[in-house]
């Protein structure tokens, strides 16, 4: 065994790059802290929560497919974690997310199809897509948990601990302090919600689900990769679902070619901008 190979099996994560995974969570985990105690509250403090409440639930996605630490143990008290982090277990994307979505992408079966919201405009598509996803998923959502009791067991107890333990969590925040558990804790997770969900309608309005590389929009900017954990580059992210985020950059590189040219954006505020707001890039299909 070379020392690079000995090294590598000692370190605690699988991948160097989840360290700035970590930075990023611990990050948010100090703003919940500081401004729920009231020992600092100012807009840009909320500002900042906002944004960072969306790159957890972004961690937690990249957790579920390519797990995070090289322990089991780790792994399911990081979970636990992100489950108290979002206001919502991790366990509880698995089948919506990871098994419809990336099963059957865009079908009939998949939570997020773009063909759930056909209004004339495309800024009231992305307004209403997220309420009409989250509709679709509880009138369809499987028993993913009574199915889990009978074939997997472990992911069993681990999705009742994150349930017992996030919903325990909420409400003690809110009876100790419930102005400041919805200001600063709720509304934070349910824009990241927001946002995890209608960012399906960018990856995937117009494209071609039948297509081996067209079936997906990306985003390439090095800022918003970076802040985002690399969820811009979502064509490589669905060929190679269980590829790590880091090493999504190379994979999109290598099949680049292959790509549509409207389906890359450097920019993912050009891209919302012509898509949704003047409607230049949106070909109006449903």
């Amino acid at each position: 065994m070379t020392s690079s190979s000995a090294d590598s099996r000692r370190t605690l994560l699988r991948y160097g790059a989840d360290l700035r995974t970590l930075f990023l969570l611990l990050a948010l985990n100090a703003l919940y802290i500081v401004q729920w105690l009231h020992l600092a509250n100012t807009w840009y403090l909320l500002a900042m929560t906002y944004v960072l409440a969306v790159v957890a639930l972004v961690a937690k996605h990249n957790h579920n497919h390519c797990a995070t630490f090289r322990s089991d143990t780790l792994n399911s008290a990081f979970e636990l974690w992100l489950s108290l982090l979002t206001g919502n277990t991790t366990t509880g994307i698995i089948t919506a997310h990871n098994r419809l979505h990336h099963g059957q992408n865009n079908s009939q079966a998949d939570f997020v199809r773009c063909s759930l919201v056909r209004y004339r405009y495309n800024w009231q598509n992305l307004l209403a897509f997220f309420f009409h996803s989250v509709a679709e998923m509880y009138r369809n959502r499987p028993d993913d948990l009574g199915e889990w009791r009978r074939t997997r067991p472990r992911l069993y107890r681990q999705a009742v601990v994150e349930r017992i333990a996030t919903i325990g969590f909420i409400l003690v925040l809110a009876i100790l302090d419930w102005k400041a558990t919805l200001i600063y804790c709720a509304g934070p997770w349910l824009f990241a919600q927001w946002v995890l969900v209608t960012i399906n309608l960018l990856q995937h309005q117009d494209c071609d689900f039948e297509s081996e590389f067209g079936h997906s929009r990306n985003i390439t900017g090095g800022m918003v990769n970076w802040l985002l954990l690399n969820n811009g580059f979502h064509t490589a992210h669905h060929c190679y679902p269980a590829l790590h985020w880091s090493l999504l950059p190379e994979a999109h590189r290598r099949m680049e070619t292959g790509i549509r040219g409207d389906l890359n954006y450097r920019s993912l505020w050009v891209c919302v901008w012509r898509r949704f707001i003047t409607g230049e890039d949106w070909s109006g299909s449903r």
